[in-house]
């Protein structure tokens, strides 16, 4: 498995679903608009635009003849049902940093109610 989070990895997808081996892409927008120069954004245009053109590519191979299943991140911008009409085989519903965020504030919070 292997991620997609650039305008070069899209423009290349199609080698990459061919690399033998390779069973799973896994788009990731917020890397690919911080690599557009649209760091946090990645529900502007251009990126939904770029990001859809890996998609297809990646659903428009085979996987029982050498293509890859598509994988992606639920996201604020693309809610899982979102993805899942899109035609994505495996959606996350957390990633890692609002899982580390969310447990540093719980962590923070419990040592508030210590002090209180």
């Amino acid at each position: 498995m292997c991620q997609i989070e650039s305008e070069e990895g899209v423009k290349n997808v199609k080698d990459i679903v061919a690399v033998d081996g390779m069973d799973c892409v896994m788009m990731g927008p917020r890397d690919l608009s911080a690599s557009l120069g649209l760091l946090h954004d990645p529900g502007n245009s251009k990126v939904k635009s770029i990001l859809m053109k890996a998609e297809t590519a990646v659903l428009a191979s085979d996987p029982a003849n050498g293509g890859a299943y598509l994988a992606g991140m639920a996201t604020a911008q693309d809610k899982a049902a979102d993805l899942k009409s899109r035609g994505y085989h495996m959606i996350l519903g957390a990633t890692d940093v609002p899982l580390f965020k969310k447990a540093v504030v719980d962590d923070v919070k419990s040592f508030k109610l210590l002090s209180s």
